[in-house]
């Protein structure tokens, strides 16, 4: 049975993951040129 430490470590790599390829498209630069 997993640990919550284990839950959560693996819950920040997926954000990680997440967060790389939001950086990687520019996510973020296409939202503020869309909001301004």
């Amino acid at each position: 049975m997993n640990s919550p430490l284990n839950i959560e470590v693996k819950n920040l790599d997926h954000l990680g993951i997440v967060a790389g390829i939001i950086d990687e498209i520019e996510l973020v630069d296409q939202i503020n040129k869309i909001l301004g």
